[in-house]
């Protein structure tokens, strides 16, 4: 037995001797508050009341004194509930204290088998002890069990501690789902209330627009972000903003400032008071013109200028300024701006996607602090944090936005393709790659959004781990309720860093999916995250998940279970991964079969009779038997969570793909059918044969590091933008940008009296209409050493082609030879701004999928 199942089992074991040895049933409760409560309390105990009736089938009695059978609560803060206050003295409970156990914090503890004291520390710690509350009590039908041995002390550890809730816009468009309805809204927001946030990112407008009076109504804290430099203003006044995107405005415009702070003036005098503002620098947002540059000390000013006008309306509002997408010099000119005097108007740095100066994840930054990386401690994770604690002025703390919303391309993401050099071509030192070393298995990220439903409980604990040290807390970013988990368990992680994720994991199955089930969903819960990395054709996880969603359901209470949209989502998840898995196997098998019925045709000098057979090998199958119960049992499923709770996956709808290459063997086939004679022999030898350089030959897939040894210059990439009649190998590249050195391979060794020739893989990407605009290039040329062969070639755009030239003898007659490419001119020239926004917006210079250098006919055996 693994580790973490044992810890599991161990875990699991103690909770329900715990229940069997102290719990005990009620069919009656009584919450019992105070005559004195104010109306946050009043709340706190009617959310109590509402979420116990849900839970089992019993009516929730409020009170101001005793009297009922069954359990009693006595809910409040010491201060306004003197029976409260009088039972603890009476039973020798020590009340709350300032730092016993902190602010926000709360008491709770079993007085006798049917009475239980939840004091808050204050107003909010109430609410807390509502959540633990019902994390402690589980639902039998028409009773609650409860231990009856509670003894707990909690406060938070962390100042602010929250998300934005939602639906998701995009997520929702994908599956189809139906709209929440408003109590479902709240539902949402409140169960991460109960698991400990206190601040939440809500609009007082909109579709969402209900949430910011619910989150004032329960005494939690409101946040809203407001962007550097978005606005309306003449064209001449727009902004090179980072991808180029429209109505952002140049500060460095003393007419677009303007309109920005008249702008911002109004907006702060139409919306409501919020606790904190978040001001923006990037994603979207910025400029990258040379009058803003350093950007961070055009942007910081800006927020100031706003924030006068901002405590003109709502004086009592605080303020973070973000570094998201800020360069080197951007932040340093914040820095110094923060250290020349006093800046009683800023209370910290929003830290997010992009801010790590120290991190190439996607969101990435123009330059990286590299200086950093010598005696860098734990590395990037929070070597930069640090960093900026040692430059900031004590008054001003940082407050991290993370993102724990996608799987893939994303702060904390798996990386869906190889490192992108920054800048000034540089790349993190190797012995920290750790963050860009753990990829998603490629076949799952072709039919999965990057808002995917999905869990990352090792992934995102060590996140928390390596950054929660020198922070005052986070208010986390999402785009939809397909994060549950991850935000649940980072609202834990902030109430309490020291728990282990062994506990982390298990709390949220016990509480969402029973104590019978706790211990086989814990366990899917982490060979779920297992699965999103593993090759999926060769994964026995795809099966054992399965078959522990099974056992666990049938573990699961007939209420619960009744009810429980989450485990149908780890349920429709497992069940399309089997069909995925399936559809990869059997079109790897096709592939296969067709190869080798290719090959035995060319030793039999059968061809005609081979093509035609494979030909139809390659043809589209219908769903095997099992793949139809698979993806009607996923269909059930997904009706049953968007019945349930408005969510599903949108998987479901994405499941038709070429994983594996066939769309280009079909082509070739084709090709080779069409020709005849030697010429139809050398098109099936490309096939069957087709990594094969001949004898003293060389091949390279160029855009996989593990098979490209002759590339010494250029960068590896590869996210999905070459895929349809594209073999693999043809999907990934090696590219440059603007640098004057294109792609580059070096080979050494070879015969100088043979005659070679070489053989290119090339393919180039679409763009999204807003980025083509800016992406001229087309073409590139392609050297032997110093003579050209051949100029602006011309690529194909989304299907590959090979090219192929004679190299010039006197190129090799010393062993050796370089074989490099050249950009289009004028591609990635001219201002600085406009090459960034070329950049960034997926700007190529030179790139090349595949090479074999190949010896002439003659030079090399009959098998080359």
């Amino acid at each position: 037995m693994r580790r973490f199942d044992c810890l599991v089992t161990m875990l699991v074991i103690a909770c329900l001797s715990s229940f069997a040895a102290f719990g005990a049933s009620f069919e009656k409760v009584t919450v019992i508050t105070a005559s004195k409560a104010n109306e946050y309390e009043t709340r706190y105990a009617g959310l109590l009341k509402s979420r116990l009736e849900t839970k089992a089938r019993i009516e929730v009695g409020l009170r101001e004194a005793p009297g009922q059978a069954g359990l009693s609560i006595y809910l409040g803060t010491a201060e306004r509930h003197p029976l409260l206050r009088e039972i603890c003295e009476e039973n020798n409970v020590r009340l709350p204290a300032s730092l016993d156990p902190g602010a926000e914090g709360f008491v709770l503890q079993s007085i006798s088998g049917n009475e239980l004291v939840a004091i808050g520390s204050d107003t909010r710690g109430v609410l807390y002890a509502v959540g633990e509350i019902l994390r402690q009590a589980v639902g039998r039908g028409n009773a609650i069990e409860l231990p009856t041995d509670l003894e707990i002390r909690q406060a938070p550890r962390f100042r602010y501690r929250g998300t934005l809730v939602s639906q998701g816009y995009t997520i929702t468009q994908l599956t189809k789902s139906r709209k929440w309805t408003v109590p479902e809204w709240h539902d949402a927001l409140l169960n991460y209330g109960l698991a400990g946030a206190n601040t939440f990112e809500v609009s007082w407008q909109g579709e969402g627009g209900h949430l910011y009076q619910l989150v004032r109504d329960y005494n939690l804290i409101t946040l809203t972000d407001v962007n550097g430099n978005a606005g309306q203003g003449l064209e001449e006044w727009q902004a090179k903003e980072a991808i180029g995107r429209l109505n952002y405005l140049c500060p460095s415009i003393p007419e677009a400032r303007q309109a920005l702070l008249e702008q911002r003036e109004e907006l702060f005098k139409s919306m409501p008071f919020y606790d904190i503002v978040r001001y923006k620098s990037g994603d979207g947002g910025g400029c990258e013109c040379s009058n803003c540059a350093p950007y961070g000390g055009t942007f910081i000013r800006l927020c100031e200028d706003y924030t006068r006008l901002l405590h003109k309306y709502h004086p009592e509002t605080i303020v973070f300024a973000g570094n998201q997408k800020l360069d080197n010099a951007g932040e340093e000119a914040i820095f110094e701006y923060l250290q020349a005097e006093p800046r009683e108007w800023l209370s910290g740095i929003v830290y997010g996607p992009g801010s790590n100066a120290m991190g190439w994840m996607p969101g990435r930054r123009q330059d990286h602090r590299t200086d950093l990386f010598e005696y860098a401690g734990f590395g990037a994770l929070g070597g930069y944090l640090k960093e900026m604690l040692h430059q900031l002025p004590q008054q001003q703390n940082i407050f991290l936005f993370s993102d724990f919303t996608h799987w893939v391309y994303s702060q904390y993401g798996l990386m869906d393709h190889e490192l992108i050099p920054d800048r000034n071509y540089q790349v993190p030192p190797t012995w920290d790659f750790w963050m860009y070393s753990r990829r998603p298995d490629p076949y799952l990220s072709m039919v999965y959004d990057r808002r995917t439903f999905h869990a990352r409980p090792r992934n995102y604990y060590r996140a928390a781990m390596g950054t929660l040290h020198y922070v005052i807390g986070d208010c986390t970013y999402s785009e939809g309720h397909h994060d549950h988990f991850n935000q649940w368990m980072y609202q834990r992680l902030l109430w309490n860093p020291r728990q282990s994720l062994d506990e982390v994991v298990m709390e949220y199955a016990r509480v969402h999916f029973g104590p019978e089930a706790a211990s086989l969903m814990a366990d899917a819960i982490m060979q779920h995250e297992l699965n999103l990395q593993t090759p999926i054709e060769s994964n026995p996880g795809i099966d054992r998940i399965i078959e522990m969603l099974h056992k666990a359901g049938e573990a699961m209470s007939a209420d619960l279970i009744e009810r429980d949209y989450l485990w149908r989502q780890y349920m429709q998840k497992a069940y399309l991964d089997k069909y995925i898995q399936l559809d990869v196997r059997r079109q790897m098998q096709a592939v296969s079969d067709s190869e080798s019925k290719l090959k035995a045709a060319l030793e039999q000098d059968d061809l005609a009779n081979a093509l035609a057979e494979v030909q139809q090998l390659l043809v589209d199958k219908a769903n095997s038997d099992e793949m139809a119960r698979l993806k009607t049992e996923a269909k059930r499923l997904g009706e049953e969570s968007d019945r349930i709770y408005g969510v599903r996956s949108e998987g479901f709808f994405n499941l038709k793909h070429d994983y594996v290459g066939r769309g280009w063997i079909r082509r070739q086939v084709e090709r080779a059918m069409a020709a005849e004679g030697q010429q139809q022999r050398e098109m099936v030898r490309g096939i069957v044969y087709y990594e094969d350089a001949g004898e003293g030959g060389f091949y390279d897939d160029a855009g996989n590091p593990e098979k490209s040894p002759r590339l010494v210059y250029g960068w590896p990439f590869g996210d999905g933008g070459f895929s349809g009649f594209n073999k693999v190998s043809q999907r990934t590249v090696a590219f440059t940008t603007d640098e004057k050195q294109g792609v580059t391979f070096q080979y050494n060794g070879l015969d100088p009296e043979a005659q070679y020739r070489v053989r290119f893989t090339l393919v180039r990407p679409g763009y999204l209409p807003r980025f083509g605009i800016r992406q001229p290039q087309t073409k590139e040329s392609i050297y032997a050493d110093d003579i050209l062969l051949v100029k602006d070639l011309e690529l194909p755009l989304f299907q590959s082609e090979f090219f192929e030239y004679e190299i010039p003898k006197e190129t090799t007659t010393d062993g050796e030879l370089t074989v490099w490419f050249e950009k289009q001119p004028g591609i990635g020239e001219g201002p600085a701004s406009d090459v960034t926004l070329w950049r960034n917006t997926g700007g190529w210079g030179t790139l090349v999928s595949e090479v074999w250098l190949m010896k002439q006919r003659g030079d090399r055996d009959s098998n080359g």
